[in-house]
């Protein structure tokens, strides 16, 4: 979140579950976001522990296989239509209000096309944008003349695919017919959860309506055993093939980032006026809130994939709007805080959705509203919400820059460390990055310390990235093929919930 924030205070170790104001005291924007961050939390754990990791309300669960011709659009090849409805992935509420076809989401610009005969794991992934003007202009209150105000974080959301590789598409025998070993089992999963609660406190109007339900699951339960049964096949048994749809995500589950370690080291500051005195370790002469970004994602263990971090003492907020581009020439909505010689970062909508860095580019000088760069920049075609921000490293002899940001190497024990500025210093774990993650330090002068995590002999912890959090939920295996509707549905492995009845009410009617 790169927004104009003084810290970020909100810890749910310590388990606080609001914030009560006084009277006279000055208003901070780190309690108001903290609040919010506590009843986020709160809401989302709920939600988690009622539904579990990832399910949908049996009435209007969303993300299913959709309907071409039901949406009034034509098939189309290497595609399928997302269904509309509600989800809940670790306790996140994701919202598609109407079909949308697998090519044209919302979040997920240039999806890779589906080939044909090939079967798929299709899955949801879920993360939080932060969003501001300068990516959604109607958020600026016109009435007030420019002046910005609050910023939002948005539920973005892809639904994504992974080849199901190795595995029969139903996860049975070959010759089973798939469609009706789905609709088994998916039957046969409903028929216990109604036997389930017609052993708990219904009423006699909601008792004779689960038995009714109930036989008429029996008998279709009989009619698809006979089906999938004509050929002898094996139904899919997960304690011994393993749930097709939770293993095909094993691997984006399991991805671990490398991690970060931020201190300020017992060293003597130079003597000059322009620093605090010697006891302060934090030499900054304002608080800031750093923000260390990975810009060239990679894995400091092939050295053909460097990874590259940027950083910035104001948390990236330093930015605006990109009007024009002639070759170097950008011209900006508003210049306040570019100067030349800084590094500045040119980058689409697109770019952030596909989780892809921008273009770095240093600043030559300022004039107007107008900054030429060293070096000129193209926008793809029909780029929206160009952004032009600034990052704060610079290159020096020990630290040069590869492309405008700096490569990170893996540092243990005093070995690695990275010097950002005023005493901070970063060192970086083994392993892969992902570009976009990041990391918040937090300095302020009045201590003349940063605030991060240590361990019981007073180190430096390594921590994971505070951000970007991606969450994961199998949607459904699907077979791609070479006739209208091009995709069949193979298995739905989304879980549904019912809403909790009404005891003690009888029902009329």
């Amino acid at each position: 979140m790169k927004g104009d924030f003084s810290t970020i205070r909100f810890d749910r170790a310590k388990h606080y579950n609001r914030l009560l104001k006084q009277q006279g005291r000055v208003e901070l924007d780190s309690d108001w976001n903290e609040q919010t961050a506590i009843l986020q939390h709160l809401m989302r754990t709920m939600m988690a522990d009622l539904v579990g990791p990832a399910a949908g309300p049996e009435l209007d669960c969303g993300f299913g296989l959709g309907d071409w011709q039901a949406a009034g659009e034509k098939p189309r090849q290497h595609s399928f239509l997302i269904g509309p409805g509600r989800y809940y992935v670790d306790g996140i509420l994701v919202e598609n209000e109407a079909p949308v076809a697998y090519t044209a989401q919302p979040h997920f610009p240039d999806p890779p096309l589906l080939d044909n005969g090939g079967t798929y794991l299709a899955y949801l992934d879920v993360w939080e944008r932060h969003v501001t003007v300068l990516e959604h202009e109607s958020l600026q209150e016109v009435a007030l003349g420019g002046p910005d105000t609050c910023t939002r974080v948005q539920t973005a959301w892809a639904v994504r695919v992974v080849p199901n590789e190795g595995r029969p598409a139903n996860n049975a025998a070959e010759g089973t017919d798939a469609a009706a070993a789905a609709e088994l089992r998916a039957a046969m999963a409903r028929l216990a959860e109604i036997k389930a609660r017609l052993d708990g406190e219904l009423t006699a109007a909601q008792r004779a309506r689960l038995e009714q339900t109930a036989a008429q699951l029996e008998k279709r339960i009989q009619d698809l055993a006979a089906r999938v049964n004509e050929g002898q096949p094996r139904l899919p048994n997960p304690e011994v093939d393993g749930p097709p749809c939770e293993a095909l995500l094993a691997t984006l589950r399991g991805w671990r980032s490398g991690s970060m370690t931020a201190r300020l080291p017992d060293k003597t500051p130079p003597d000059t006026p322009c620093v605090l005195p010697i006891e302060s370790r934090y030499r900054g002469l304002e608080n800031h809130l750093y923000r260390i970004e990975i810009h060239d994602g990679g894995d400091t263990n092939d050295a053909t994939a460097v990874p590259t971090f940027k950083w910035s003492r104001e948390n990236g907020a330093i930015a605006t709007r990109l009007i024009t581009a002639n070759g170097a020439d950008v011209q900006v909505a508003n210049a306040r805080g570019f100067a030349a010689g800084a590094w500045v970062e040119v980058s689409i909508e697109a770019d952030e959705l596909s989780g892809r860095p921008g273009t770095l580019r240093r600043i030559a000088r300022v004039e107007g509203n107008t900054l030429t760069l060293e070096d000129s920049v193209t926008l793809a075609k029909g780029a929206t919400s160009a952004i032009v921000r600034r990052w704060d490293q610079t290159a020096s002899e020990a630290q040069p820059l590869k492309s405008g940001a700096i490569p990170i190497t893996a540092g243990t024990g005093e070995q690695g460390w990275i010097a950002i500025e005023d005493g901070i210093e970063v060192q970086f774990g083994g392993g892969p990055y992902r570009s976009g993650d990041w990391w918040w330090i937090t300095a302020r002068v009045a201590t003349g310390e940063i605030d991060w995590p240590k361990d019981g002999t007073g180190a430096s912890q390594a921590l994971q990235p505070h951000g970007v959090m991606h969450h994961y939920a199998p949607l459904y295996l699907l077979q791609t093929t070479d006739r209208s509707p091009f995709v069949t549905l193979v298995e739905d492995c989304r879980c549904r919930f019912a809403r909790l009845p009404c005891l003690g009410h009888e029902e009329k009617g």
